[in-house]
């Protein structure tokens, strides 16, 4: 049975505004292939926990920034990426036996995913659901993006993950993205939370109700000797005090 991808108007509208200031910025960000990522919501996701990344290491779309100088471009290409895994009864699936299943970022969200959003007869990934900061990535190569791909899709970047929470209303935003979060911060009105000792970077609640936890990529904790388990443990003693 297929699963019909999370949508609303203002996140289509914010990701085409995201598209279009690449494809106006394609001259400067050049011809390397790019990817581009939809958020992803687990079959059993009941109001748990949103996990924020900071981009996809390559992903199924794939394009150039040129692809997006016109509407019809953009049109094309975020219906590619809005059904990527469509096709899924549980979209989060793909990442049953995948290899970075095992990776610090995942192993945390499955630690924490387990505690806040328990479910026994249901798979971790599918009581979560999962975003990034930044939605278009390299497509060619293992990295985040910079520069300039990085800079012109920041405030529709902001305003779509905003749009994201808005639709999903999850018990806890946690945004595993480390440094990336500094330019995000005002743009999601995140400026009101607190700063927190490493490996978190801030915690509490944007404006009276949503529960923000933002800290390090659990790749970084890990290397400074915060590995998934004790992480997720810091995460989840953090979130028992905003009453997650």
């Amino acid at each position: 049975m297929a699963s019909k991808p999370l949508d609303s108007p203002q996140m289509a509208d914010a990701y085409d505004r995201l598209l279009a200031e690449i494809g106006r910025a394609a001259s400067v960000i050049g011809d390397g292939r790019l990817t581009s990522h939809w958020p992803l919501v687990g079959r059993d996701f009941d109001r748990g926990v949103l996990v924020v990344g900071q981009a996809v290491y390559g992903w199924i779309p794939d394009w150039t920034a040129v692809d997006v100088a016109s509407v019809a471009g953009r049109s094309a290409i975020l219906e590619d990426t809005r059904s990527t895994f469509s096709e899924r009864d549980d979209p989060m699936s793909w990442i049953a036996g995948h290899r970075v299943e095992n990776s610090p970022f995942w192993r945390t969200a499955h630690e924490v995913a387990d505690a806040l959003a328990p479910g026994p007869g249901s798979p971790w990934f599918s009581r979560v659901a999962w975003a990034n900061l930044c939605p278009v990535a390299p497509g060619a190569y293992k990295g985040n993006p910079e520069g300039a791909l990085r800079q012109v899709q920041t405030p529709a970047a902001a305003e779509f993950l905003s749009a994201v929470v808005a639709a999903l209303a999850p018990r806890l935003a946690l945004v595993l993205a480390g440094p990336f979060i500094w330019s995000f911060r005002d743009p999601l009105g995140l400026g009101g939370l607190e700063r927190a000792d490493a490996p978190l970077t801030l915690v509490g609640r944007r404006g009276s109700d949503d529960p923000w936890i933002c800290g390090m990529h659990p790749g970084g904790a890990q290397r400074r000797g915060w590995p998934a388990r004790r992480y997720a443990e810091l995460i989840i003693a953090e979130a028992t005090k905003l009453g997650v």
